[in-house]
């Protein structure tokens, strides 16, 4: 009897973990008028950023997006950008990275070159696409190969869910997996983000699932 007693005192005050809802994914048509903030006389929507949504990882709900990047050296130039991906902080208070949509892609703003001591700059408005890999599908820049970022609609039985979520590979479950600052995450703790696609396999030890929409 006081095993029961007990067992019920704990799942009483004991928080439940969270998994993500069912639900039914819409894809909308591609193009940036599928996009919230659509302009029709410039073609363009946004700026906006990213948001964390129905996350395991209750932490993160509702956090903003960052970038990080991959230095590389070439002895003849120096430091360079080799790479970069979008992102999400471990903390929410930091300086969040704009996107938008314009020319039917969606783009970051975001640094695109090293100088001479390893430090990004040339900040500008790249293109955005995911990785070629429908098991590790990350949100990256700066490089070849990659495919589109589309655009869903969620539906929980026939209601439909607040936002437009992004994905790809016919799938809008991001993982997300815990990394230590590094200079690419400018050494701040972060969430590496990848579609969990065909094949994903197992989640890594730290890395929790979740949705992406397009927030603020």
């Amino acid at each position: 009897m006081k095993s029961l007693i007990l067992a019920s005192f704990l799942a009483a005050v004991l928080p439940t973990a969270f998994s993500l809802p069912e639900v039914t994914i819409k894809e909308l048509p591609a193009g940036c008028a599928s996009y919230p903030g659509y302009d029709e006389e410039t073609k363009v929507a946004g700026p906006w950023t990213l948001q964390v949504t129905n996350s395991e990882n209750t932490t993160m709900e509702g956090f903003g997006d960052i970038s990080t990047y991959s230095l590389g050296f070439d002895p003849r130039y120096g430091p360079y950008l080799r790479w970069g991906a979008i992102t999400i902080p471990a903390r929410n208070d930091v300086a969040k990275t704009a996107l938008k949509c314009a020319s039917s892609s969606l783009q970051a703003y975001v640094y695109t070159s090293a100088d001479g001591a390893g430090a990004p700059h040339d900040i500008q408005w790249t293109p955005l696409v995911l990785t070629p890999y429908s098991y590790d599908a990350a949100l990256m820049y700066k490089i070849n190969g990659g495919i589109p970022v589309k655009t869903y609609e969620h539906y929980i039985g026939e209601e439909k869910q607040d936002g437009v979520f992004l994905g790809g590979y016919n799938t809008t479950t991001w993982g997300f997996e815990y990394q230590k600052a590094n200079q690419g995450s400018g050494f701040q703790d972060y969430y590496y983000m990848r579609l969990l696609g065909t094949d994903f396999g197992e989640l890594g030890a730290n890395e929790t699932k979740g949705f992406i929409k397009i927030g603020a």
